[in-house]
């Protein structure tokens, strides 16, 4: 390893940019020690930068807590330093204090959302467990439906999971590729979901057969999942699935109506608060799975009216809803379950 006197002559006539990108270089490639040298060298030039790759080197090397204290030091300068608050999170993360770090996390999505990484970060400690994609391929496996349909096909990979379905339906009026193996029961829709509902019978889809289970993924607006879900109820039967993604958003960004963030879930959230005030004989449990849980709605009536007859009442009563709650601190109409088998079952009864 070269001294501090040798690397102070090669970097001679170099800014901080230049030695951060070298260490940066360095810790990608394993050299820790290389990079805990070179920060060493040039610590009295005391940039932010610098601190902070000094301080990932200095966590990986085994001293946890200089580590803190060294990223605490840009932190006492610049209290709202996006990169000391990421690596802040990342160091409390792995640490176990998941308190810790979900606070630093919040601070950093509250003022940038896109943050590489820390959504990521962010749903690894409050949604565990497998991808929402996992879930819904053993939500399949359980229930094994006979007819599926799924508004919101995007490149095909849910629809793809439909492999018990007799008939698969999916509904979306972009005209994406699709890139995944469909079922060979699977039929695409290229419209959209309104216009769906309002130009087809269940019967002239689905035969004589209710819809067992149904997955809603399309556009990210209250009002379109509310009514997605209205008309799909009248397709099921009492013992139908009707599920929800991008209902959880965890950083209230994320969740505006208008899109603010690469990362976005919409308001899509507010038909689960609504469901629960308007149709409280539903079951409505969420399976908290990456990256914006799933929504399980069981006990389903095919009958209920009130949603249709109340639907602009509805949309009117919510439009100025906003996000306000913690990453894990759900309201209490969504019932969250944690994203295992016994969460599963659980969300299934």
């Amino acid at each position: 390893m070269a001294e501090a006197g040798v690397l102070r002559a090669a970097f001679a006539g170099q800014g901080p940019a230049e030695i951060v990108f070298v260490a940066q270089q360095c810790l990608e490639s394993g050299a820790w020690d290389q990079a805990l040298a070179l920060c060493e060298a040039f610590e009295a030039t005391n940039d932010p930068a610098l601190l902070l790759c000094r301080a990932v080197a200095t966590f990986v090397a085994g001293e946890r807590q200089a580590a803190l204290e060294l990223v605490g030091r840009v932190r006492r300068e610049q209290p709202a330093h996006l990169s000391a608050l990421a690596v802040e999170a990342q160091m409390l993360a792995r640490l176990g204090n998941r308190a810790g770090a979900l606070g630093s996390l919040q601070s950093l999505l509250d003022r940038y959302p896109d943050y590489p990484g820390a959504q990521a970060l962010l749903c690894s400690l409050v949604m565990p467990g497998p991808h929402y994609r996992a879930v819904l391929t053993e939500l399949h496996a359980r229930l094994k439906p006979k007819t599926y349909l799924e508004i919101g096909v995007e490149s095909g990979a849910t629809l793809a999971l439909a492999q018990t379905a007799q008939i698969a339906v999916g509904v979306d009026p972009a005209d994406v590729p699709v890139k995944h193996a469909l079922p060979k029961s699977a039929r695409l829709f290229r419209e959209e979901s309104d216009q769906f509902f309002r130009d087809h019978t269940r019967e002239s889809v689905f035969g004589a057969h209710p819809v067992d289970l149904v997955f809603i993924d399309g556009m990210h607006r209250f009002e379109n999942a509310l009514s997605d879900f209205l008309h799909a109820e009248r397709w099921a039967s009492s013992a139908s699935t009707i599920v929800f993604h991008d209902c959880v958003p965890l950083v209230a960004r994320t969740a505006a109506r208008e899109r603010q963030s690469n990362f976005w879930v919409g308001d899509t959230w507010k038909v689960v608060l609504a469901l629960a005030q308007y149709r409280p004989d539903l079951r409505i449990r969420t399976l908290l799975c990456a990256p914006s849980g799933l929504v399980v709605v069981r006990r389903l009536d095919p009958r209920a009216s009130v949603l249709s007859e109340r639907f602009l009442e509805i949309v009117s009563r919510f439009a100025d809803l906003e996000w306000s709650h913690a990453p894990d601190a759900l309201p209490p109409e969504f019932s969250p379950l944690p994203n295992d088998a016994g969460g599963l079952s659980d969300a299934l009864r």
